[in-house]
């Protein structure tokens, strides 16, 4: 696991689908949705993306904090999809804004990469001399390939 320095993020507008949870839904598999999400995810929109099209996993409209609930958004950036999305039902386009980001890198067989990266996310922001404050705006997942995901974390 690596965290880089805060890094400015220039804006990136996706599409994709997405589902309402909270992280206390998704410690118990009978209220988890963010699995069943990417699930219908790879299975009705991957294989219509442009080869090596940047996958994104989408954190925003927060409600509150870590303890609220919030958007997910299984995405792609809006010019990398080649099927006809005027016919997909509940098509949502979010846009990553500019800003300063915290960027957590893990690498590693999926989901257990990006597990072990929200971990660390959260270890990092709940230690006493923590250096940033999370902005609790967009955050998000980028799959750099199969085995490589980075999580970008808003900052003030």
């Amino acid at each position: 696991m690596t965290v880089e320095s805060c890094t400015l993020i220039t804006e990136t507008i996706c599409q994709g689908i997405s589902v309402r949870t909270t992280n206390h839904d998704e410690l118990s598999p009978q209220s988890a949705k963010i699995g069943s999400l990417w699930q219908h995810f790879y299975q009705n929109h991957f294989n219509r993306l442009k080869p090596n099209s940047d996958l994104y996993g989408i954190y925003h409209n927060y409600e509150s904090d870590a303890l609220g609930a919030f958007d997910v958004t299984a995405s792609w950036r809006v010019n990398d999809y080649q099927g006809d999305v005027t016919a997909i039902d509940n098509l949502e386009t979010v846009i990553i804004p500019t800003g300063k980001y915290l960027i957590f890198s893990e690498s590693g067989e999926m989901p257990g990469a990006v597990i072990n990266a929200w971990q660390a996310v959260w270890r990092y922001f709940n230690e006493l001399d923590c250096r940033f404050e999370r902005r609790y705006d967009v955050d998000f997942e980028h799959y750099v390939n199969e085995s490589q995901v980075d999580i970008y974390i808003g900052v003030n």
